[in-house]
């Protein structure tokens, strides 16, 4: 019984460890493009650079526009940031304010 536990937790830690967790920047949107594929936001960490992000097929909260402050996870693809996921924190502060 105890072996079977120490198997399967070592197991579950291996597994973990392999899993491609994402990056995450914040920042504030500079722009978006027109066809809506890639979002430019510029990094709140130093030294401020701007990041241009694929949003293509990210899961996205309320629409961001620019002058948002936003949280994206993001996956490197060679040379590419492709989002997974965008959260807007400046609709999220509206929407907690009209409760």
């Amino acid at each position: 019984m105890n072996k079977t536990i120490v198997v399967i937790v070592a197991a579950t830690l291996v597994v973990a460890a392999a899993c491609n967790h994402p990056d995450v920047v914040q920042g504030t949107v500079l722009a978006m493009s027109e066809d809506g594929a890639t979002l430019s936001l510029r990094d709140e960490l130093a030294p401020h650079d701007e990041v241009v992000l694929s949003i293509k097929g990210a899961e996205v909260g309320a629409a961001p526009v620019p002058g948002d402050v936003v949280r994206i996870a993001f996956h490197q693809r060679g040379e590419e940031r492709v989002a997974t996921r965008i959260m807007n924190l400046t609709r999220q502060a509206e929407l907690a304010k009209k409760r």
